[in-house]
């Protein structure tokens, strides 16, 4: 994993503004550092780079292709580069290194942007061709890896992370309202939003080409998307078992390819459990790593141990505690550069630290959830079917409108119709917000704010992904492809590659390689969630492999017990930071309101940690007025 920038400029970089960028990302990359310009000074890329494929200098980046016409900045792994490796020098490449960022340069010498498909892994590079004089730059199917870029007027740039990007001589931080009301309904900013004005994200599965024209000026060509997750049902298997084995099995050892220590995050689940299940089975000894909490509630350790057990792993623990979140709030405040509300980026920091401590590589069971329908609103979504059977959507649609300005009323009509009785993109944009996102909130914005409120509704995210989302294959797939697109790309990935970066390990998640992606996709839905069941075929496959009672228990999640650190922390650093920038955008009586109606187990904890983040992430950032 590495962190990489750059630029393109109408006059000549000044070195040392590369070399900022590039540093901005030394967590990312601590083993080597470096920086190419062109001949006239105007093309810069910079790369910091964690080791972990081909350890010796040669495979340093940046990386020139044989001919010495591309170079390459890339962060990632390639886990079938040897396979690919062998089609190449069929084709006639004599190979320098034994590293993958030689064998993804040299893919794309051969193959252009045809290259992407062939890759499985994650991954996320820019290659400048010095021939035509044009950048290429490529993100991986899910977004695990990131990818920021900015079109000034006279300069294209580029980072894994937005820090890099404010070290640019004249970059204006002024705020993007769209993506900060993005981030109050949603508790991210989803692609290809950015915080920062004139700041996109490159989407996952897309890429994207600059052309440098004869003044010397960055021309910018609209991402082009080169794969998208198609959710295509085989009706005619009668049981998944098999060939989710297998394939979870063919996954982890594909991933488990490094030239140093690796591990499992193991959390007790069913998902992170068969993942280190399906290592331990390929034989030699496994590291497993799991954090826990003294709340019971919270605590995942009993289940993680059962596995550990079973598979006589070398299993690695970590107690968190109330003052583990004053040791790192502002740390990890830096880390996500963008406002981030996640309330399991504490644990995941934490996992990530105790792991590094003894591996550099962990593989981890992200991704399944979405891809295999395993939280509770697959449930619901399935329930919503059953209410419309007997209900009326123009009744469930009309009393839903009422109720949506009546929270006072309790009937059960009102409560299904508030549930339900919504089209499937308003149902889901229902689902996604958290409670924050209300008329209580629209109420308490002020200025700038506020009239970007005219112009915008959190339905509009959800709508643009529902125009590419299965319309035909069931609700559960219409959701799994939502969650993909949404859910993982903008939230669960980010708190990963921010978590494990912040202590330089690089994280690898099973469910997201690209054999158990197009299988995921070919299982029906109703096979995997209904009223009562969710992420069925995962389970049922699991039954064999572990414990009868990590399976079959309720979902979990990986989250702290942060109501409880809220109150006690009252008077810390959870008060508003010297100079609080939030109450020019929100009345500070909404917090103060919140906090009074708090009630131990109420709604209101999650809330209370947006706006208490935002407030904090305001004072350090500092953008402009």
């Amino acid at each position: 994993m590495c962190g990489i920038t750059g630029a393109i400029a109408a006059v000549p970089l000044n070195p040392m503004v590369i070399d900022r960028m590039r540093d901005a990302l030394a967590h990312r990359g601590p083993d080597h550092t470096a920086t190419w310009l062109s001949p006239d000074g105007r093309i810069g890329l910079g790369h910091r780079r964690l080791a972990i494929i081909d350890l010796l200098p040669e495979a340093n980046q940046p990386f020139a292709s044989s001919d010495g016409r591309f170079l390459l900045v890339y962060n990632g792994e390639l886990y079938n580069h040897r396979e690919l490796r062998k089609d190449l020098e069929r084709q006639g490449v004599r190979f320098r290194t034994a590293s993958d960022s030689e064998v993804l340069v040299e893919a794309f010498r051969c193959w252009g942007s045809a290259a992407l498909e062939r890759f499985s892994g994650m991954f996320a590079f820019a290659i400048w061709d010095q021939e035509e004089q044009r950048l290429f730059c490529a993100r991986d199917r899910a977004g695990e890896k990131p990818f920021y870029y900015a079109a000034l007027d006279d300069a294209f740039l580029f980072a894994s992370e937005p820090k890099a990007l404010l070290e640019w001589p004249g970059w204006s931080r002024r705020l993007h309202y769209p993506a900060l009301l993005d981030f109050l309904a949603y508790g991210f900013v989803p692609d290809p939003k950015c915080i920062w004005e004139n700041c996109h994200k490159l989407p996952p599965g897309h890429y994207m080409v600059v052309h440098r024209e004869a003044d010397g000026r960055p021309s910018v060509e609209p991402p082009r998307r080169w794969w998208d997750w198609k959710l295509s049902p085989d009706t005619s298997e009668r049981d998944w078992t098999p060939r989710l084995l297998d394939t979870l099995t063919a996954a982890a050892r594909e991933m488990s390819i490094a030239d140093v220590p690796l591990g499992v995050f193991l959390s007790g689940g069913v998902d992170s459990s068969l993942v280190a299940a399906a290592l331990a089975r390929g034989g030699g000894k496994v590291k497993t790593f799991t954090v826990g909490f003294s709340d019971a509630t919270f605590d995942e350790r009993v289940w993680a141990r059962a596995v550990a057990e079973r598979y006589a792993t070398e299993h690695y623990e970590r107690m968190l505690v109330p003052g583990d979140v004053s040791t790192v709030f502002h740390k990890l405040l830096w880390q996500y550069d963008e406002p981030f509300s996640d309330q399991s980026f504490l644990p995941t920091y934490y996992l990530s630290a105790e792991t590094r401590q003894h591996v550099t590589v962990g593989l981890s069971g992200d991704g399944a959830d979405e891809t295999f329908a395993g939280y509770r609103k697959y449930g619901r979504m399935m329930r919503r079917v059953g209410v419309r059977r007997f209900l009326p959507d123009r009744l469930l649609a009309r009393v839903a409108r009422t109720a949506g300005h009546r929270p006072e009323s309790s009937s059960w009509l009102r409560r299904q119709s508030v549930k339900y009785g919504y089209d499937v993109t308003g149902m889901l944009t229902r689902m996604l917000t958290p409670a924050l996102w209300s008329p209580l909130l629209k109420a308490a914005m002020r200025g700038p704010l506020a009239a970007e409120l005219n112009e915008y509704h959190p339905r509009t995210v959800i709508a643009d992904i529902m125009k590419d989302a299965p319309q035909d294959d069931g609700l559960v797939n219409t959701l799994r492809y939502v969650d993909f697109r949404h859910t993982l790309a903008g939230d669960i990935l980010v708190k990963v590659d921010r978590a494990s970066m912040a202590v330089a390990l690089e994280v690898r998640p099973v469910y997201l390689q690209r054999d158990m992606l197009q299988l995921a996709a070919a299982i029906p839905g109703d096979r995997l969630a209904g009223r009562a069941y969710t992420k069925e075929a995962l389970k049922v496959a699991a039954e064999s492999w572990l414990p009868t009672a990590n399976v079959r228990r309720g979902k979990q999640g990986f989250l702290a017990p942060l109501d409880r650190w809220l109150r006690e922390a009252e008077g810390a650093e959870w008060t508003a930071p010297a100079g609080s920038m939030v109450a020019d955008l929100l009345d500070p009586a909404l917090l103060a309101g919140l906090k009074n109606d708090r009630r131990p187990g109420g709604g209101n904890a999650r809330s209370i940690h947006q706006l208490m983040l935002l407030d904090h992430w305001l004072a350090m950032w500092k953008p402009a007025g």
